[in-house]
């Protein structure tokens, strides 16, 4: 079902949606309808059986929306909102029990000096400091760090041989590395 356009909700309305303030919130939608999809581009409004059909056509919509956008500054904003009695629907807490807010951290991961390879087995490892993933690759992956701190991975071929052979003689030299030569 498409409200007529004269009844849709306006482009001022999508400003303040999803305040917590209840006095400041706008109401583009329906009251008695339970469930409606917004489409802001033609200002449309859907009504929607339920809460899981309303979500899925809305990321739907959105995904063939982004897909379809040519980054033209003349193309319309079309977005698709799920309502709820009218108002805009906001999941409240985490997306699943015991899940938290996602925050973003800077983590480390090694890269072979020669041919920038990852480590990786399964999944590529993430550490909380550069040290610690040196130490992973070196310690339990069979990598080797040349003297100057890079990294070498496993790759069997001349320059990776040549590179760990230049590690091994530096662990083998007894010259304490302090001690100028």
């Amino acid at each position: 079902m498409t409200t007529p356009p004269a009844a849709a909700p306006t482009q001022a309305a999508r400003r303040g949606l999803f305040t917590t303030d209840p006095d400041r919130r706008p109401r583009p939608g329906t009251p008695t309808r339970e469930w409606e999809l917004w489409l802001t581009g033609p200002d449309t409004l859907l009504e929607m059986p339920d809460q899981a059909t309303a979500l899925m056509a809305a990321a739907e919509h959105n995904a063939l929306a982004a897909d379809l956008d040519d980054g033209s500054p003349l193309q319309p904003a079309n977005h698709a909102l799920v309502l709820h009695r009218g108002y805009a629907w906001r999941r409240e807490g985490a997306a699943r029990s015991g899940a938290g807010i996602a925050v973003p951290t800077l983590c480390w991961t090694a890269r072979c000096s020669l041919c920038g390879d990852l480590v990786e087995d399964e999944f590529i490892p993430h550490h909380e400091s550069a040290e610690a993933a040196a130490e992973d690759a070196v310690g339990s992956r069979e990598w080797a760090e040349l003297p100057t701190g890079r990294l070498v991975c496993d790759r069997d071929d001349t320059a990776h041989d040549d590179a760990r052979a230049q590690a091994c003689a530096r662990d083998d030299d007894p010259t304490p590395a302090n001690t100028i030569r």
